[in-house]
């Protein structure tokens, strides 16, 4: 019956020791890699997550931004269709035409800070900042029935130029707002917002 010596059993375990000590590692080696899909799984989801908040946010902004134009052209419409009414009677005087005009004239100012002069740098410089540059068209219409309310009277029928006023700057507020589109963009923002932040909470695949 052979012997077993002592260096070659010291050499068995060696072995033994060895291959168990190579499992271990790919056995650790294959959980780390595990935690660090799952860690960078976590790092996507959460940027995902963060540029939504981000998008949110801005909309957010965006919203309140439109929401005081909208309110800003409410009271343009309101001061045109005045104008219009006043128009209609060219027995009117100065009394009853200067509130709107006050109120036209206020509203052309307050316009710049929703819709600013285009090309401030190419015209009109030596003016105050406000008033550099070149006017939007939406504002344009503002101008134009202020103009038209003040030389209105028994020798101008400023009715149709006030109406002609009205519709095109309705018109083009219609295009700034536009909100059939921007309720399209916050529907799809807030899905994507939902779904990014269930894969966020979504445990790790086993």
């Amino acid at each position: 019956m052979p012997s077993i010596e002592f260096g070659d059993v010291a050499t068995w375990i060696a072995t033994v020791v060895a291959i168990a000590s190579a499992i271990a590692a790919a056995k650790s080696s294959k959980a780390a890699e595990k935690q660090q899909k799952e860690a960078t799984r976590q790092a996507i989801c959460g940027a995902k997550v963060l540029e939504k908040e981000h998008d949110l946010k801005l909309r957010e902004w965006t919203d309140q931004y439109f929401n005081s134009a909208r309110m800003w052209a409410e009271e343009v419409c309101a001061a045109i269709s005045e104008a219009t009414h006043i128009s209609e009677h060219p027995e009117l005087n100065g009394e009853h035409k200067r509130p709107i005009l006050i109120k036209l004239g206020t509203l052309i100012d307050t316009g710049r800070w929703y819709f600013p002069n285009q090309w401030a740098d190419d015209y009109g410089t030596h003016k105050e900042p406000a008033y550099r540059g070149v006017r939007q068209p939406v504002l344009d219409c503002v101008v134009a029935a202020y103009d038209a309310l003040k030389e209105s009277g028994q020798e101008y029928d400023a009715k149709s130029e006030l109406v002609m006023c009205q519709r095109e700057f309705v018109s083009h507020i219609q295009e700034v707002l536009d909100p059939r589109k921007r309720e399209q963009e916050i529907k799809k923002i807030l899905i994507e917002f939902e779904i990014s932040e269930r894969l966020r909470i979504a445990p790790g695949k086993r």
